[in-house]
């Protein structure tokens, strides 16, 4: 006679909800504390051998890899994202260098010296694979209150003003016909805001301004001391 056992009866992470009908070894359905639905040996269960669906040992091994130093990070993409925003901040030779740490651009001090905390913020504040990170001010430094990860056009178009963009703002192209028109990179299209253009750069940079906060895009603004707001 088989032994007795309970619906609803819990080993660690996984609760029976059934009994698979089967010749041999004892089988259950389990559900785990993740969601899961699996069927395991309810010998496994009772010995301790079996606890999860999977997801600890998943768990386990993340949890090791933040402990033991650089060899777990390298796998994880966000890695790659810190390092890089490190070395173009804080290594001369890094060929950013001059626009990041040459301008007095650098990391708080929680970043700086915790891959995790880093990581746990990133998790929860958007981050997906493909996205990049970006500082919202560009003259601002490497923090919580300052990022966001956005897509790689958005960066672009978000980037200071270099030396050969000769409108001087962003998002703002000067046309042959000496006029000034406004894009937007969105949904990796690029849209041209005003086709007839403007006189000058800085009605096309206003113009885009307002055309980022009437529609709540994530686009950095050239003038985020104006109350356009009025005139929306």
């Amino acid at each position: 006679m088989k032994n007795i056992f309970i619906k609803g009866d819990k080993y660690n992470r996984l609760m029976i909800v059934g009994e698979v009908e089967q010749e041999g070894r004892r089988r259950v359905l389990c559900k785990c504390d993740c969601g899961v639905v699996k069927e395991f040996l309810l010998s496994n269960l009772r010995n301790g051998h079996t606890k999860s669906c999977g997801c600890l040992n998943k768990e386990l091994i993340k949890e090791r890899s933040f402990k033991h130093g650089c060899s777990g990070y390298n796998k994880i993409p966000l890695y790659s994202v810190w390092t890089s925003m490190k070395q173009r901040c804080y290594n001369k030779k890094d060929k950013s260098y001059h626009n990041y740490g040459g301008r007095g651009i650098s990391i708080c001090t929680e970043w700086m010296n915790d891959f995790k905390l880093f990581y746990d913020w990133s998790l929860i504040n958007g981050y997906k694979k493909g996205l990049q990170i970006d500082r919202e001010d560009n003259d601002g430094d490497y923090t919580p209150n300052n990022c966001r990860f956005v897509t790689v056009q958005i960066n672009v178009l978000n980037k200071r003003k270099y030396k050969n963009n000769t409108s001087g703002y962003i998002g703002i192209i000067k046309r042959k016909n000496k006029t000034f028109n406004s894009i937007i990179m969105y949904k990796d299209r690029r849209i041209l805001l005003d086709k007839s253009g403007f006189k000058t750069a800085k009605s096309a940079a206003i113009y885009r301004d307002i055309y980022i906060i009437k529609n709540n895009l994530p686009h950095q603004l050239n003038f985020p001391e104006l109350n356009l707001w009025s005139v929306i």
